[in-house]
């Protein structure tokens, strides 16, 4: 008998699922599963017109602005469930498809061609006394002391570095109408030709996944920079899912940024050969109505991701309130058959008889 209890505790402990290390990252795995995927947006060769890619000249982010990598979502979230970083965050270790994978800075440095030394912003951006004063000069033209959220103030350079950088590098789904500290700065260096470390962006920014594994995060995050995971553990460690990929790469259109960004030279174009159109000088009234338009859109999308966040409070307020009430009712069950059990040995224990009058078999 004992030999068989041993038998069966071994044989539940033998439950886990081979693909994760501990049971908690197997739960963890399902709330990064439940999270959205963003995926990065690439250019291509035709955005080259736009003059994108000479913005970015001063760094060397230019190889993951263009990798085009397909990937399964599997391999990434495996990777996110069993993630094991570093006090430094310069080491990722985890586990996929059953194998123990490393991820450090050199990897960055040698499969992504990104600088590796520099001043490391997520701590620059918390400890340093910013001058926000030289920022806004290099990003809006004004020196104005505070940080400014708002993206319809940037000058154009500015709005397409942060554009590109927020839908690529930084990925930032939702709020389009706000810039963060983190990319103003990362705007302003690049503008500014300052280098930074651009290995240590990227491990920062898969570290702050973690905090999705946590129970206490109510809201999950989206997910992103899954091709550049699965691009350095298929190079690095010859790792590919057996299934077909899930997640295609997502390219930036010519039209997106005609949208986006004003070119006067895209109407000089488009007007050659009419010498009979009558030219209009007057971009400045174009570009402001392109900016109204966008900060209308803008401004749309960040109400309806206030609502999706006051729905989901109304939804954890109505179950904190269903877990009250279930527990109040429990208790008064509870109350009840104590009562009942009460009465019930009493009668077990002196058996009382019935008055003589009520008695059937009298």
């Amino acid at each position: 008998m004992a030999s068989s209890s041993k038998r069966s505790k071994v044989s539940k402990g033998s439950s886990r699922n081979e693909n994760f290390l501990s049971k908690d990252n197997e739960t963890a795995y399902g709330r990064f599963s439940a999270s959205k995927i963003t995926p990065s947006r690439i250019l291509i060769q035709s955005d080259i017109n736009f003059q994108i890619l000479p913005l970015f000249s001063s760094t060397q982010l230019s190889f993951i602005l263009t990798l085009s990598h397909s990937y399964h979502k599997e391999m990434f979230l495996q990777f996110l469930s069993n993630l094991r970083v570093t006090p430094e965050c310069t080491r990722l270790s985890s586990f996929v498809m059953q194998q123990k994978v490393i991820i450090d800075k050199e990897d960055l440095g040698n499969f992504l061609h990104l600088r590796t030394e520099g001043d490391r912003l997520h701590t620059l951006i918390q400890e340093a006394d910013i001058s926000w004063a030289l920022v806004n000069d290099t990003l809006r033209g004004n020196k104005d002391k505070v940080h400014q959220p708002r993206v319809y103030t940037l000058l154009q350079n500015a709005r397409i570095i942060q554009h590109v950088l927020r839908s690529s590098i930084i990925p930032k789904a939702g709020d389009r109408v706000n810039i963060t500290p983190l990319l103003s700065l990362v705007t302003h260096l690049i503008m500014t030709n300052t280098p930074f470390d651009e290995a240590q962006l990227i491990l920062d920014y898969i570290h702050s996944l973690s905090d999705i594994r946590h129970p206490q995060t109510k809201r999950k995050k989206n997910i992103a920079l899954g091709h550049l995971v699965c691009y350095i553990l298929e190079k690095k460690y010859n790792l590919i899912y057996p299934e077909p990929p899930t997640e295609e790469p997502i390219f930036f259109t010519n039209a997106s940024f005609r949208s986006l960004f004003h070119d006067p030279t895209v109407e000089g174009e488009d007007s050659e050969g009419d010498k009979e159109a009558p030219s209009e000088p007057a971009p400045v009234p174009n570009q402001n109505a392109f900016h109204d338009i966008i900060q209308r859109f803008d401004t749309m999308e960040t109400n309806f991701g206030q609502r999706f966040d006051q729905i989901d409070l109304h939804m954890k307020t109505q179950e904190d309130r269903h877990n009250l009430d279930m527990a109040w009712i429990r208790g008064q069950t509870d109350y009840i058959n104590q009562n009942v059990a009460m009465i019930n040995s009493y009668f077990i224990a002196f058996n009382p008889q019935p008055p003589s009058d009520q008695d059937p078999g009298a």
